[in-house]
């Protein structure tokens, strides 16, 4: 079986796009409006004594509910109140525990210690109290802050208690990180990463890197530094600057590699048993996220890379300049196209469609309708429309190919598409920093799922491994000038 990768532009562009992401309340959730935390009814245990609880090394702490919450311990409260509010599905919360103490043994501790002398450890059951004895344990073995060992119990109980590829902790420089990806305007040294897993199915995403949760580099833009400095698609990142990314998320890795244009950073990489060292520089990276062309007389070519905030209306105006231009048929290429905003995607898929929906989202018990935007460009069936997918095209990608093809107004032409059907939303919390979980799941206007097994092209052509970047738009050419898409 094909290994199924889904382009996570971290390095350079995007590290969290991978899903349809709201942070600006588009989306449903059962917990409120973003940013509110519903008020946590949880019963908790009596406080335990300080004296009976010191374990070895560890330091006193007393157990406390979150309704007397403050500090480190607050946000993590928080967290557990917005997974049982708003994730899609119900999370046992001796799942989430687990998960936290977790984090806290395998997630390295921040290297500025900040010793407590004794712990208010706040939980919000019973369910929780192994994690009180975790974090006294590695606050007297590590005197890491309290603030840190929180950070990483909250990453456990993300990465390890749901055990979703697409959830996480965002830390307040990391919610930055995201915000800029979304803005499409980095500075970076333009290579391509996904953190992958082997499994008998292939390789598959995920979120905190281990032993066997590899840092791989996919993609390099072209004319990059890191294209220069002589990385290779396959290249596994072990180390930046001498820091080894084991126990780190994705995002985190990716913001020790950004920084300002004109400095350099050394990343230690494995490539075919043979360890090497390379150092790039980094630049101000212009990475368009729409671009356009003729391909021939009447037939225009327009590419999107990802669906940043602004991706509706580049996509309007290269569309605009491909009709001015005479262009009677659109070639739109999302092949790795990893997805990125909702709101981008019911935009992009207005420009093409005149019905009444581009798509559903469902909840655990509420459903939300996005209908198709007014003042569409190319909505006339006289202007023909083909779409080319990949492996890589994923979520928001997913969601105008799924909407066009079912609404009958474009041919789909490629492989299969990466099958990832889910909306998260990016909570904020008080620390700066936020979650990022995953709230719904999005069908098409008739309820077709495509979660699984992505969706079937009309016309499906195998691209081959060494084809270059030009392979499926040459093929579209032909299919036009022949007559197939018909």
């Amino acid at each position: 079986m094909p290994v199924r990768r889904l382009p996570v532009l971290a390095i350079a562009v995007v590290v969290t796009m991978a899903g349809c992401t709201s942070t600006s309340g588009v989306t449903t959730s059962t917990g409120g409006p973003p940013g509110t935390v519903p008020t946590s009814t949880s019963t908790v245990p009596e406080p335990l004594n300080p004296s009976t609880t010191a374990l070895g090394d560890a330091v006193p702490f007393t157990t406390v509910g979150c309704e007397t919450a403050d500090g480190a311990f607050a946000v993590l409260c928080r967290v557990v109140d917005l997974v049982d509010a708003n994730y899609l599905e119900p999370v046992d919360h001796s799942d989430l525990a687990a998960g936290a103490v977790r984090g806290i043994e395998v997630i390295p501790p921040s290297d500025e210690p900040d010793p407590v002398e004794a712990l208010a450890c706040a939980i919000p059951d019973d369910d929780f109290a192994a994690l009180c004895e975790a974090a006294a344990a590695d606050l007297g073995a590590t005197g890491a802050p309290e603030a840190d060992v929180v950070a990483r119990a909250i990453q456990g109980m993300l990465a390890f208690g749901i055990g979703d590829p697409f959830s996480g902790y965002l830390s307040p420089q990391e919610l930055e990180l995201l915000t800029e990806n979304q803005s499409g305007a980095v500075e970076g040294i333009g290579a391509l990463v996904e953190a992958l897993e082997p499994s008998v199915e292939g390789d598959v995403l995920c979120r905190l890197l281990s032993e066997t949760c590899r840092l791989v580099i996919v993609g390099l833009l072209e004319g990059s530094p890191a294209e220069a400095a002589g990385f290779q698609v396959g290249d596994v990142v072990v180390a930046v600057d001498g820091d080894p990314v084991v126990g780190q998320t994705i995002d985190a890795v990716t913001l020790q590699v950004r920084g300002a244009a004109g400095t350099e950073v050394e990343l230690a990489v494995e490539r075919a048993g043979e360890d090497l060292s390379i150092t790039v520089g980094r630049v101000a990276l212009d990475i368009p996220v729409a671009e356009s062309r003729m391909l021939a007389d009447g037939i225009g070519y327009l590419q999107l890379s990802t669906f940043t905030d602004d991706a509706g209306s580049d996509v309007a105006a290269e569309l605009g300049g491909l009709l001015d231009a005479g262009a009677t048929t659109i070639v739109l290429d999302l092949q790795n196209n990893p997805g990125g905003s909702l709101n981008a995607a019911v935009a992009v898929a207005s420009q093409f469609l005149d019905g009444d929906l581009v798509l559903r989202t469902q909840t655990r018990d509420d459903e939300q309708r996005y209908p198709v935007q007014d003042g569409g460009l190319a909505t006339s069936p006289d202007i023909a429309l083909l779409v080319l997918v990949n492996a890589g095209s994923a979520s928001a990608s997913e969601v105008v190919t799924a909407a066009l093809q079912e609404a009958g107004r474009a041919t789909v032409i490629g492989e299969n598409t990466f099958g990832k059907n889910i909306v998260q939303r990016i909570f904020p919390l008080p620390n700066g920093g936020a979650v990022k979980l995953t709230i719904a799941r999005w069908v098409t206007a008739s309820g077709a799922d495509y979660g699984r097994d992505g969706i079937t092209p009309d016309i499906e052509v195998q691209v081959p491994v060494d084809a270059g970047p030009n392979f499926l738009v040459d093929e579209a050419l032909r299919i036009v000038t022949e007559g197939e898409a018909a």
